[in-house]
């Protein structure tokens, strides 16, 4: 693609490679809670054969299989190489609870504490992908999305109400599968010192888990769809919409990532707008949940306010061109990204 080389200067000049390599080396020492949906993500790749000859169905060949580590294992991850000290509290079931898995998928540095959900699996989303296109043909998800019990309620909110304080960032990835509710964000709200959330729409929460479930929050991250919905604003200017997302909801910093067309930061009132850098897309599963794991450290230290939607960009960028949550957004690939960036040498 051709990128905005205007936009590209102007950022280069006010932050060059040295400067970002300083901001985010400080981010090393803070210590960080994630809190949210542990999502098992398995890819089964497939050659399409036709339509069955007897069924009105596709018919396809099996070809391979990789399982990747999703939802909120996943922005655990892409925290542990920019900072020292990342904790997940999740929950996981209390049958083919893939904690092995789990385990393993673990990046050095990151901290597990899990609950026990009964009478359930651990989320599994199961995507059948036509290998020679990388389309997605469909989609089976194994999951136990009823509300969690009183009795594990209770338990979550005595042991966030005594660790919580311990945190400098607690980071929600609310997905919107039964595990946060209204006493978790209330827990939340009072004790975190600093508070971002991703609330999520998809396929299994449509309409039931808008970000107006919280009331409060230092720093929140939406895609288009999602600051739109609870506002009923189908095609509205996203200035508009935005401006009255603030007056409406009183979240002052909100990050709006829209696919293709750019990334708008709103800050005490101030917009700012970073253009997309790439065309190609592989795979945007996981793209927002590295967004908003990495933008939240910049909110949190009071990085400059043009920064922070050109590193969601590039990090929003060198996702969506990895399978799944395959690999994680090191802080090595962002600066070698911004290079290339730089020097007009993205492909």
């Amino acid at each position: 693609m051709t990128l905005d080389k205007k936009y590209i200067t102007n950022i280069k000049e006010k932050l060059n490679l040295e400067k970002l390599k300083s901001i985010l080396n400080k981010l090393k020492s803070l210590n960080v809670l994630v809190i949210g949906d542990i999502i098992i993500d398995e890819y089964i790749f497939v050659l399409p054969k036709g339509r069955a000859i007897k069924d009105p169905i596709l018919s396809v060949e099996y070809e391979n299989h990789e399982t990747y580590a999703g939802g909120a294992l996943a922005m655990a991850n892409h925290l542990s190489d920019y900072v020292n000290d990342v904790s997940l509290i999740a929950l996981i079931g209390d049958h083919n609870s893939k904690i092995d898995f789990i385990e393993k998928s673990l990046e050095k540095g990151v901290k597990l504490k899990t609950f026990v959900k009964e009478k359930s699996p651990t989320i599994i989303k199961k995507r059948y992908i036509d290998s020679y296109r990388n389309n997605k043909l469909f989609k089976i998800e194994y999951m136990n999305d009823k509300p969690i019990s009183e009795k594990l309620t209770e338990e979550i909110v005595d042991y966030l109400d005594k660790e919580l304080v311990k945190y400098d960032l607690v980071i929600v990835g609310d997905f919107g599968h039964g595990f946060i509710n209204q006493k978790i964000r209330s827990i939340l709200e009072q004790k975190s010192k600093f508070l971002s959330i991703n609330a999520q729409s998809n396929s299994a929460n449509m309409g039931y888990n808008y970000i107006n479930n919280y009331q409060k929050a230092h720093f929140i991250t939406l895609d288009e769809k999602e600051i739109r919905l609870p506002l009923m604003k189908r095609f509205e200017k996203i200035e508009d919409v935005a401006k009255e997302f603030n007056e409406k909801f009183k979240f002052k910093k909100f990050l709006v990532t829209r696919g293709k067309n750019d990334t708008l930061l709103f800050n005490n009132g101030f917009l700012h707008k970073a253009p997309v850098l790439v065309d190609t897309i592989v795979d945007s599963i996981g793209a927002g949940d590295a967004v908003c794991a990495i933008s939240s450290l910049l909110i949190y230290t009071n990085a400059r306010d043009e920064l922070v939607p050109f590193i969601a960009n590039c990090v929003g960028g060198i996702e969506c061109n990895i399978m799944g949550n395959k690999e994680n957004v090191t802080k090595e690939k962002l600066l070698n990204f911004i290079e290339k960036i730089y020097k007009n040498e993205l492909e």
